[in-house]
């Protein structure tokens, strides 16, 4: 064996999308990769090449057939490799670490589904940062190294090590790598290499005389030039005794690091922190807010959404839609590429990115909405006297909190609400609008759990007491007195249980005259415009009381600053431990940055910040750590250990720690400077911003308080109305118990390869736990500890029908468990699928022309899909689609419900059916355009969001024959009442077209707590100043001169 190892590693990095977007990544840049590579393999026998993310691997295979099966011949000789493990090479600072995880699982599913291989790496060249929490979600995985080059652009702690270990905040360690060169530079020179040289000297101090180096290029796919293949083949020749020049796969040196001897391993450097950068990363961490905020709310979705469809799946009432959840997931997933959830990439990006988001909440949804309606036939809701309705907790642990149901005919001007004992619980009527009344009530419940509740209508109101109270400037409840100074800030939160004042003072949103990074707008901030007292704070334009019951109050403020309105709803609620502030902004200021203030009594020189999987401690900011992330709440805990004020954050992710007692969040900041032209940070985020932001108050240091309320802030309680029946489980029913509250369950799922349930856990308090139990359903027959990935670790100990276990600090297990069967089953939905007179083909294969301008792919057209309980089949050969010309659908016997999957080949359409002569009308979207748009006002655009069930999506069409990239079609599920109803006649407009019908036994149910982001329709009425007008086209016209690509494109603004 020679004495020193370079492994030279080629790659080629590929940007989903940045200064482009997906359409021309598929259309140039996935091709040019497996041509270019194609030909050096050919012509050079030494080359091997490494390339990361499922996701190209997946668009490799939809559009160029051919190429992917020659490449898979290529992946079977050693000579192309897949690496990174993950289906898509992702941030790791804003996913949450079960989307981390999800990532890798559905990466390296694929390869090995695919290719008979697995990747043991992160290969992450050019994400903007690494947190403390990486290396654990990596070891938990069953990974062995992480590999980057990024942290030459400025770690915040310097570089580590060339070659070392990593260690994660739960103790775990994986081998790194950080300085194998840029990515995106062929060889010049390789044995004679100084760079080379000087980083085996380091290494050697080690005792390791190995060293990793990348040739490439980058950023736009490709291979490396052919005189680095050239150089590494000569240089491989020369090998001998003192140097061998070895051309490896990406993860190739891991396996070796890890066949070293333990003393060996023990040797290498050890680096026990995060790897954040000092600057190119700390904008990303808010930059395009929509991105952020529904990239939280998918996560949460789908987290809810896989727990009931595991509960409904374990009662046999509904299956689990593997399908439907992996789908929302990945799609989802595939937007934290790093420059995309980053929001670094030009905006065109995120219609597509924005959009896809919603449809991934929009089928979370639906898939909960199928399990809540199949298990309200367990729960009891014979005793209801008024309407009956199910709560469902998605949350393991114990709970107390609000809950929002909209009922439609709910006629009386006053509510009351009873569980089955007949004890009313706390609530109030909210709005009444458009025939909707909205109500809210205090539900208790247990963890992973159902309960009916009675909702009746009252001619008075309630007389039960009430611990709530609101003056013009006050809210107080049990725990909380709130107090608002003249300008309708929180000035004084007083935590009547800790006898405890939590603010020194008030909260403010602190605006700050900002021009932001001259060079990386998006990406960076500006430590000296941050590192300071805001300039100016909105002013005071009205304070209203807008709830005053016996469930919440809440005071609605407005305040302005120039153009830009501030609206922020603050209240209270019965029982509550936070205090809750919902913000609205309307955006309209250039060149500035604002940051919600919490001045606290609560002193200490370091602040903990939530990581999703552990916690870190992080001083005050400093030049070189100024802007951090966090994923759901940061804490001052006092330095005496008495108590502490945590702020919770349901979708902002960057912070500073502006001094002992001073956190500061994020919420907004546009910039001065452009990167591009179509990038045009200098209009970011402008228009419509929400978020929410807690207080609370706990005694001594931060534990699992807070981690149990920031989950209970992002997970709210939700109800469906259901009819009165008896059931088998009774009117309430917990599916899990847990022995230690401080454990968090993180997932519970489906396996992917088995009928085991997947339950993740993670201590969540940085202690030891030993003896802890779970138990889950009716008992647990057998169980195994499985890696994140689902690969087999160890039987598992089961006492007593429960998992028993122990835990480190932090640690993180999963566990497939296979469950001893349900002590209740009920009959799940019956359904009949109803066939249709096609009269129009709309699927086609490659190089078919049809009358129909977009056509469906024959070949990534499924034979069926299943949605809200029911299987659709889809007739792929001959007419697939009919028409709508007043055609009549005979309904079957005992149906209750009939679903149609349609839509609108011109634009959106409100139709007319016909059920029994009778008129419904129902919405239905066009197949082609976005679902979901938010605000872009360099576009002119303002948000719409349309209300519908996405049940079917292609992800590109054909026109002519031929493929057209990445051009989505949907058809949406539109579902009618027809309990004892014989005939439904179609509207008259062949715009209109039913891809299926099926008709099924069950009632229909819907969930009646709004879920999905809503806005009313607005006008653009953004304008600029004389000034900021010449600004903004000299800035334009800077970017146009240098930009030849982008009027190549002639994309500007368009949609996909």
């Amino acid at each position: 064996m020679a004495n020193k190892k370079v492994y030279a590693v080629a790659t080629s990095h590929l940007d989903t999308v940045w200064s482009w977007d997906l359409e021309e990544s598929i259309r140039e840049y996935i091709k040019a990769t497996l041509l270019e590579n194609f030909h050096l393999f050919e012509n050079y026998k030494t080359y091997k090449f490494s390339f990361e993310g499922s996701y190209r691997y997946e668009l490799m295979e939809e559009y160029y057939p051919e190429l992917y099966n020659k490449m898979k011949e290529y992946i079977k000789t050693g000579r192309w490799n897949v690496c990174g493990s993950a289906f898509e090479n992702g941030d790791v600072n804003v996913p949450s670490p079960e989307a981390l995880m999800r990532n890798i699982l559905y990466g390296n599913s694929y390869f090995n589904e695919k290719f008979g291989k697995r990747s043991t790496d992160i290969f992450l060249p050019d994400c903007f940062g690494f947190g403390w929490a990486l290396p654990s979600v990596m070891h938990h995985a069953n990974l062995k190294g992480f590999t980057t080059q990024k942290l030459t652009w400025g770690s915040a702690y310097g570089m580590p090590f060339n070659i070392g270990r990593w260690r994660g905040v739960d103790g775990n360690e994986v081998f790194a790598v950080v300085n194998p060169g840029s990515y995106s530079r062929p060889f010049k020179q390789i044995r004679d290499w100084d760079f080379i040289h000087n980083k085996l000297e380091e290494n050697e101090k080690f005792g390791l005389n190995w060293d990793y180096q990348f040739h490439g290029t980058g950023d736009r796919g490709g291979a490396t030039e052919e005189e680095s293949a050239i150089l590494l083949e000569e240089a491989v020749k020369l090998n001998d005794d003192e140097l061998e020049i070895h051309p490896a796969s990406a993860d190739e040196i891991f396996y070796d690091l890890d066949n070293l001897s333990d003393e060996a391993k023990a040797k290498l450097p050890l680096w026990n922190n995060e790897l954040v950068m000092q600057n190119h990363a700390v904008g990303g961490y808010t930059s395009r807010v929509m991105s952020k905020r529904w990239n939280r709310h998918m996560e949460e979705l789908g987290d809810m959404a896989e727990r009931s469809s595991v509960l409904a799946d374990f009662f046999g009432v509904n299956p689990y839609n593997k399908a439907s959840l992996t789908r929302a997931w990945k799609r989802g997933i595939a937007h934290h590429f790093h420059d995309d959830m980053p929001g670094t990439s030009c905006q065109r990006v995120y219609k597509r990115s924005w959009n896809d988001l919603f449809v991934s909440m929009n089928q979370f949804k639906n898939e909960m909405e199928t399990s809540l309606s199949a298990l309200t036939s367990l729960i009891d809701t014979s005793f209801c006297e008024g309407r009956a309705v199910v709560v469902y907790n998605s949350i393991e642990l114990e709970r107390t909190g609000v809950v929002t149901v909209r009922l439609n005919d709910f006629k009386a001007k006053f509510v009351k609400v009873f569980d089955k004992n007949k004890n009313e619980v706390p609530a109030q009527i909210i709005s009444k609008k458009n025939g909707v009344t909205e109500i809210i009530f205090v539900a208790k419940l247990n963890g992973v759990a159902l309960k009916a509740y009675d909702i009746r209508e009252s001619d008075k109101a309630s007389d039960i007491e009430s611990p709530l109270k609101v003056t013009e400037n006050t809210l107080e409840n049990e725990k909380y007195v709130v107090t608002l100074n003249g300008n309708g800030d929180i000035k004084s939160v007083f935590d009547k249980s800790l006898n405890q004042e939590l603010l020194k003072a008030p909260v403010v949103t602190g605006l700050f005259n900002y021009n932001g990074s001259e060079n990386w707008p998006a990406w960076e901030m500006n430590y000296e415009e941050a590192n300071k007292a805001p300039d100016r704070i909105p002013q005071l334009v009205s304070k209203e009381i807008i709830e005053e019951g016996k469930a919440r109050v809440a005071i609605k403020v407005t305040q302005k600053d120039d153009r830009s309105t501030f609206t922020k709803i603050i209240s209270l609620s019965c029982g509550s431990e936070i205090v809750s502030v919902n913000n609205e902004v309307e955006w309209q200021s250039l060149r500035t940055m604002a940051k919600n203030i919490f001045t606290l009594t609560a002193i200490n020189d370091k602040a903990t910040f939530d990581l999703g999987l552990g916690a870190i401690e992080r001083g005050n900011m400093s030049d070189k750590l100024f802007e951090v992330p966090a994923q759901k709440w940061a804490d001052i805990s006092s330095q005496n250990g008495e108590f502490g004020v945590s702020i919770l954050s349901d979708c902002k992710y960057g912070w500073d720690k502006f001094n002992i007692n001073t956190l500061r969040l994020t919420a907004i900041h546009t910039p001065k400077k452009n990167y591009r032209i179509d990038s045009m940070q200098s209009m970011m985020d402008l228009g419509l911003n929400r978020y929410s932001y807690a207080i609370m108050g706990h005694a001594g240091k931060v534990s699992k308080e807070t981690q149990r309320e920031a989950r209970f802030f992002t997970q709210p309680l939700v109800a469906v109305e259901c009819s009165k029946h008896k059931g088998s489980l009774g009117s309430e029913y917990s599916f899990l118990t847990l022995s230690d509250s401080s454990v968090i369950v993180r997932a519970i799922k489906k396996a992917e390869n088995s009928n085991e349930i997947i339950i993740r856990l993670n201590e969540g308090k940085k202690e030891e736990i030993k003896n802890f139990t779970l138990s889950i359903g009716n008992g647990i027959e057998s169980a195994k500890e499985v890696y994140a990935s689902e690969e087999f670790i160890a039987e598992a100990t089961v006492k007593n029908d429960k998992l028993t276990t122990s835990f480190k600090p932090y640690e993180i297990k999963t566990f497939a468990l296979k469950l001893k069967n349900a002590s209740t089953k009920a009959t799940k939905q019956t359904n009949t699928q109803i066939n249709l007179d096609y009269n129009k083909n709309i699927i086609t294969k490659q190089g078919e022309k049809s009358k129909t301008e977009y056509t469906l792919p024959y070949e990534i057209t499924p034979e069926t899909f299943t949605i809200f309980g029911a299987e659709h089949k889809i007739n792929k050969d001959g007419n697939n689609v009919l028409a709508c010309n007043k055609q009549k659908i005979a309904i079957p016997e005992n149906s209750k419900k009939l679903t149609l999957i349609c839509a609108s080949l011109n634009g959106d359409k409100n139709a007319d059916f016909i059920i029994d002569d009778e008129v419904t009308t129902k919405f239905i979207p066009s197949a082609f355009e976005r679902v979901a748009r938010w605000d872009m006002y360099d576009f002119k655009e303002t948000a719409r969001i349309k209300d519908c069930s996405v049940a079917f999506e292609s992800t590109h069409c054909h026109k002519d024959g031929e493929d057209v990239i990445a051009k989505l079609v949907y058809f949406f599920a539109v579902t009618f009442d027809v309990n004892g109803k014989k005939e439904l006649v179609l509207p008259e407009d062949s715009d209109i077209l039913i891809l299926s019908a099926v008709a099924s036994d069950s009632e229909l149910i819907e969930i009646k707590t709004p879920l999905l982001e809503e806005v009313p329709k607005r006008k653009f009425t953004f304008r600029m100043t004389d000034e900021e007008k010449q600004n903004y086209k000299f800035e334009r016209l800077k970017k146009n001169m240098g930009d030849k690509k982008f009027h190549e494109r002639k994309n500007w603004g368009k949609d996909y």
